[in-house]
């Protein structure tokens, strides 16, 4: 994984059937607009962690949010938030923030690299993935009182075009439409979609 990551092609692309979007049907550009009038984005970090099961089968975990928060209620990630003052990079960062939602002991992590950031126009944040493997399963628990369950995506089902397809989106006074992977009765959209997205063109270059 590491080599992957050091070998790929940089930008790494986004898999278009990801992207949200136009009321025309075209795609969304997701890269932060580099224009004056637009605030700084923040930054944030994300975990993408992979380890086996007892099958030998490669799993990523993603957290579901409660139904009932009043922001991004219901959605799908991967475990992450922003950088604070504490952690010394995006890598401590992603760590802690998996630590703090879903148990996952940062001790176990061997980090492997980073993807690109992932810039997310609702928040403004500007999300990095960090990618980390394990050498085994852990046990891993909601910890975050904003985590309602974890689902494990096998790794395979990134490159299973029969898992994506365009689904409609709401919140607060907005609908959206945008490509998303489907799993296990959940659907998975925007930055993190396009992370996993993005694990899946290294991988497949590789």
């Amino acid at each position: 994984m590491a080599d992957a990551l050091r070998r790929t092609r940089r930008p790494i692309p986004y898999d278009e059937r990801l992207l949200p979007l136009l009321p025309d049907g075209r795609p969304r550009s997701r890269r932060a607009p580099d224009r004056p009038d637009v605030p700084r984005p923040r930054a944030a970090a994300t975990l993408l962690a992979i380890y086996p099961d007892d099958d030998g089968e490669l799993l990523i975990p993603l957290t579901v949010r409660h139904d009932d928060l009043r922001s991004h209620a219901g959605e799908v990630s991967l475990p992450g938030g922003a950088i604070d003052a504490a952690d010394a990079d995006h890598v401590a960062a992603a760590l802690r923030e998996a630590w703090e939602e879903i148990g996952l002991e940062p001790n176990e992590v061997r980090i492997a690299g980073v993807l690109d950031d992932v810039w997310i126009p609702v928040s403004n944040f500007e999300l990095r993935p960090v990618v980390g493997t394990l050498a085994r399963r852990p046990v891993l628990v909601p910890h975050d009182s904003e985590v309602a369950s974890i689902v494990e995506l096998p790794l395979a089902a990134l490159f299973d075009p029969a898992l994506i397809g365009v689904e409609e989106f709401r919140g607060g006074g907005w609908t959206i439409r945008a490509g998303a992977y489907r799993y296990g009765g959940v659907r998975v959209w925007g930055a993190t979609a396009l992370t996993l997205g993005m694990l899946a063109h290294v991988l497949a270059e590789a």
